[in-house]
């Protein structure tokens, strides 16, 4: 997944686009038509120069939606990480001394930390982007 310009993002050759309907206001990642205004009402892409007029009369802030997902990476990756260090800082210690309940305490230890740490950093990270976005709209963050 990769960064390509505003508001878009690539996802395995294809693009994700963040559009918005300027009849209720809201925004959706792609879609043809508004899942909530009734009959047809057609989203418009967020990205086209053509369309940037609209941005200003819209309801929400889409940029949340993505502040929240790059602090979801980072607190995933916290997790992944996390057990396997910890697994091998159990299975080397235990390897070396035979003190299994002293290295699956720290293995344990290790594991609780380093998903503790990355769950916090990345609320950081998002209270931190979060400052930029102004309060008179409200964030959209499904």
């Amino acid at each position: 997944m990769g960064y390509d310009g505003p508001n878009r993002f690539i996802v395995t050759g294809s693009k994700i686009m963040v559009k918005f309907c300027l009849q209720c206001k809201n925004a959706f990642w792609g879609g043809q038509f508004c899942p909530i205004c009734k009959g047809e009402e057609e989203l418009l892409d967020a990205a086209l120069p053509e369309n940037q007029k609209y941005l200003v009369e819209l309801n929400i802030d889409v940029r949340p939606k993505y502040f929240a997902r790059s602090s979801m990476l980072l607190t995933c990756f916290g997790f992944i990480m996390a057990l396997p260090l910890g697994m091998f800082i159990f299975i080397r210690g235990v390897g070396e001394t035979g003190n299994v309940a002293l290295w699956a305490g720290i293995g344990i230890v290790t594991v609780v930390v380093i998903s503790w740490g990355s769950w916090v950093l990345s609320a950081k990270m998002f209270n931190k982007q979060m400052k930029a976005v102004e309060d008179i709209k409200d964030p959209q963050l499904d």
